[in-house]
């Protein structure tokens, strides 16, 4: 709250943002005095925030006539006062505009503090200016006078709820209501911003009493409800009450005084509370008698709770339900209403400046992501979501389209059948067909989440929309997750179970499992699951299932059992693919071949035949010298091979390789096609020769070879990039300059987040 003096009270407009205050201004006019105004395009308003035309009368009786430029003029210091010499723009636009009889009268709002004497010099300025015939000036007291003033105003702008000092808007019965509303909510309130469904929510109050908020977890309900609470009690005194459930409506209705009742999550908080529903289905029709005799109703309900709970409602003890219901739904605010919504959790969050300022330039792209949303938003402005945040457009994508934790925090307090149909879906791969049809090990599955075959069912139908979805693919019907986090979510609660492991396993895309499990305890950090040896063969069933034809499949497998996997699992794993061994092969480049990643570990488990170890050695040979292939040097890759067999392979490459350098440089110039920058293409060629440098660094004969080689190299890259022309799709350019959101040149709501 703002610190209050005597009786004078402040709101915080400094908090507000240019963009808010000059739509603050724009209510002003419009509601206070009446006035139809004309907004102009930021940045591109010639001076001129708004504009009216016509005869308008002031408190005061003074007639103003003729055109109405209205300007805003915002600052972000508390204490700022505002001077002549801070409107020398102000000035020249001005005069611009009243040479072209734009400005007969010229109104300045500004949210900075205006003493006596600077509004005397500062009017004085401005009706010298030829052809403007009025000048106006309004501070921040002002305004912050018309706002206490005007319930209507506060009822169209209810951030100001949140900004000012409520002892002194509201008396004291009202005032103990109001401090409720507003510690149920933190400090969201004063980042709420007007939205389409807040503008629908108040027309439905206005005109039935009643409204029901539906929409998917946490997207905006319970703030929208606290807005019309709070201008409920201000505009129309009403008295508001938060009730939980019917037996207190029924206790606190009172025919004698206007009343508003704020129920928030009606029908159960995360699941359906079928008591609840039964028990308000009861209640509706004394509800209805109370809204005919003027009481207001606010009901909000997560969007599947309420499709679950309407099999148990009679609607027509309560006609206006459904002409009142207001569906939220994220994806359908506009730009502005994005823009600022993040703006005000920024702003008004908890992150330190200079985070805001790494953050800016890329608010913007953030905002009109498909997958933004409020909750996205507050968890932006908050440090303790961000602490491992990458602050570049990969990073805040990937935050804004991975909301793991909240999801997994919403399907840990659903009903028994929810999480019942999400498991169906999951154990089905992510697409379960429909009719439903289990198979005993589903049932067993199922019975263990609490839930039955009746549940799944009801539970599909009521996340219809919200996190499933009902398509039709060739003819079928099939459920499917809405979006791949909540797998993701699934997933982990899940895998964090050991009693419900086998549910993890047979759910989880293999390359998922690849990704976050380790057969036995290996010593691989940060693993998600450890799989006993009673799972395994889980996970080897469904690697029969797996098509290793593909070289981006058979890599993923080979990574697995590479670093992920015990020698039992491996034991059992060839056993059942005893060909698997024959189809791998050593090639360039071997640090990056993920076929010897396996011959090594199979090695160090005495799990290779000989036939194949001495295979994979010869297909080494003869890359140490024809590519030439230095990763054989690696330590783990050393192990595969015998002191002898080593010693070889290094003198082959002193005796055939480095004598012949000329004609490989010459070879690797001549198949340069100028799609790489010549550094890159050359690189790997220098690294084996510093590798091998390494190795021979007590042979001068080698050294120098090796040394002479390099400095042709450099020399041949030098000639090469006189030639480079880059590729106009080069991926690093592309995303160099995509990492930070273009701008044009209207002025960014974002423009002093970080002020």
């Amino acid at each position: 709250m703002s610190p209050v003096q005597a009786n004078n009270i402040t709101y915080e407009l400094h908090t507000l943002g240019w963009k808010a205050f000059q739509n603050l201004c724009a209510t002003i006019v419009s509601e206070i005095w009446g006035q139809t105004v004309q907004t102009f395009f930021d940045s591109h308003d010639g001076g001129r925030d708004g504009a009216f035309q016509g005869k308008w009368h002031d408190v005061q009786n003074e007639v103003f006539e003729g055109s109405f430029t209205v300007q805003c003029k915002y600052t972000s210091s508390p204490d700022k006062q505002i001077k002549l010499s801070d409107l020398t723009d102000e000035i020249k636009k001005a005069k611009r505009l009243a040479s072209k009889g734009l400005a007969d009268n010229y109104f300045l709002f500004s949210n900075a503090r205006l003493t006596g004497t600077n509004e005397e010099t500062i009017c004085k300025a401005f009706e010298s200016l030829p052809g403007l015939k009025k000048f106006k000036a309004y501070g921040v007291d002002w305004i912050s006078q018309k706002i206490q003033e005007s319930s209507r105003l506060r009822l169209l702008v209810p951030r100001m709820y949140g900004l000012g000092d409520l002892s002194q808007i509201l008396d004291d019965r009202a005032y103990s209501q109001a401090q409720e509303i507003l510690s149920s909510l933190g400090d969201d309130l004063s980042k709420f911003i007007i939205t389409d469904a807040f503008r629908q929510s108040a027309k439905a109050l206005v005109e039935h009493g009643f409204v029901l908020l539906l929409g998917e977890p946490m997207c905006g309900k319970s703030t929208i409800a606290a807005a019309l609470a709070m201008g409920s009690l201000d505009e129309w005194g009403c008295s508001t009450i938060k009730v939980r459930n019917a037996d207190d409506f029924v206790k606190h209705f009172n025919p004698n005084e206007k009343q508003l009742f704020w129920v928030d999550d009606a029908f159960g908080a995360t699941q359906i509370d079928f008591s609840a529903a039964l028990d308000w289905s009861k209640t509706f029709p004394h509800m209805n008698a109370a809204i005919h005799k003027g009481a207001k109703v606010i009901f909000t309900s997560r969007d599947y709770v309420y499709k679950s709970a309407k099999r148990y409602l009679k609607e027509s003890a309560l006609p206006i339900i459904k002409e009142s219901q207001v569906v939220i739904h994220v994806e359908n605010l506009t730009n502005e209403e994005r823009e600022q919504i993040l703006y005000n959790h920024i702003r008004l969050g908890t992150q330190h400046k200079s985070y805001k300022q790494k953050l800016k330039p890329f608010l913007s792209e953030v905002a009109h992501h498909e997958k933004f949303s409020p909750e996205i938003a507050r968890r932006l402005g908050n440090p303790l979501f961000t602490k491992s945040l990458n602050i570049s457009k990969y990073g805040l994508d990937s935050f804004v389209e991975n909301p793991l934790d909240m999801l997994c925090e919403i399907i840990n307090t659903m009903d028994d059948s929810s999480r019942s149909a999400l498991a169906l879906v999951f154990i089905r791969g992510g697409t379960l067909p429909c009719p439903l049809s289990m198979t005993l090990e589903e049932e067993q599955a199922i019975a263990r989440l609490g839930g039955t075959i009746g549940d799944a069912m009801k539970g599909l139908e009521s996340l219809n929309g919200s996190m499933l979805l009902n398509t039709i693919k060739d003819g079928d019907y099939f459920w499917h997750f809405k979006h791949p986090t909540i797998r993701d979510a699934f997933a982990a609660i899940v895998a964090s179970n050991q009693n419900l492991m086998d549910i993890y396993l047979t759910g989880a895309p293999l390359d998922k499992l690849f990704s976050e499990i380790s057969c036995g305890d290996v010593g691989v950090e940060g693993v998600s699951v450890i799989i006993p040896s009673s799972q395994y063969n889980i996970v080897i069933k469904k690697i029969k299932s797996f098509d290793t034809t593909k070289w981006f499949n058979k890599s993923s497998l080979c990574r697995f059992l590479s670093y992920r996997c015990n020698k039992i699992f491996l034991s059992k794993f060839m056993c059942e693919f005893p060909e698997f061994i024959s189809q791998l092969s050593v090639g360039s480049y071997i640090y990056a071949n993920s076929d010897i990643d396996v011959l090594v570990r199979l090695h160090e488990f005495d799990l290779l035949p000989e036939e194949q170890r001495i295979k994979a050695v010869s297909s080494i040979k003869e890359l140490a010298i024809d590519i030439p292939d230095s990763g054989f040097l690696r330590d783990n890759i050393r192990g595969l091979m015998s002191h002898n067999e080593l010693s070889d392979i290094l003198q082959l490459v002193q005796n055939s390789l480095l004598p012949n350098l000329d004609d490989q440089i010459d070879n690797w110039r001549s198949n340069y096609d100028g799609e790489d920058e010549p550094d890159a293409y050359f690189e790997e060629l220098k690294s084996s020769l510093d590798d091998y440098s390494n190795e021979f660094e007590e042979n001068e004969m080698s050294l120098m070879q090796i040394k002479e080689a390099i400095e042709r190299i450099d020399g041949v890259i030098e000639d090469l990039k006189s030639e480079y022309t880059p590729s106009e799709d080069d991926f690093f350019e592309k995303s160099k300059s995509s990492d930070v959101p273009k701008h044009d040149n209207t002025r960014s709501v974002f423009d002093d987040v970080d002020s």
